[in-house]
């Protein structure tokens, strides 16, 4: 059966999966940050061992926390509409963005805030959507922004760089 969009079906089959994988590591990396914190405290500080430890269970920790950030944003996807703040959401997709892709020296920011009665699933893709677009086209610039205002009746949110969502403000 041929698809309205193409890879679609392959995109939502990757996010019925991702849901899984995410459990799936999130359960053996607690059992490896918590060894690790234990190991850490029986061995000498400042030995080679002592360092390794140190460095894995860093590591662990940092990668439970993407878990724990793309567990969260597929948990929003079945949260009911309700009143949000654009600004809170934005400075939450800024988030999640700044920890999973590879920023390097760019500065992600949110400022601004607005009031929209929006599904809080479907506000945090579209917001990580305008973010991810503005990244791609990124020339060099330092820093990318999303900036929330009001226009008239609607609440604005525009990314450095071009591209925009605009949703009907509530005051």
């Amino acid at each position: 059966m041929p698809e309205a969009v193409p890879g679609t079906r392959s995109l939502r089959t990757l996010g019925l999966l991702t849901r899984g994988a995410l459990h799936e590591i999130a359960n053996p990396l607690v059992g490896l940050v918590g060894s690790a914190e234990l190991a850490l405290g029986d061995l000498e500080p400042g030995s080679k061992l002592h360092d390794r430890v140190a460095l894995t269970h860093r590591t662990g920790t940092e990668i439970a926390g993407i878990v724990r950030a793309l567990q969260s944003f597929i948990r929003l996807q079945s949260a009911p509409i309700g009143s949000l703040s654009l600004g809170d959401a934005a400075a939450s997709a800024v988030a999640l963005v700044d920890l999973v892709l590879p920023t390097h020296d760019l500065t992600l920011t949110a400022s601004g805030d607005a009031t929209v009665v929006a599904s809080p699933g479907e506000l945090s893709c579209s917001l990580v959507e305008l973010l991810v677009d503005a990244l791609g086209r990124n020339d060099s610039r330092r820093a990318i922004e999303l900036a929330v205002r009001t226009d008239g009746g609607d609440a604005v949110v525009t990314a450095t760089g071009g591209g925009e969502l605009r949703l009907p403000a509530t005051s």
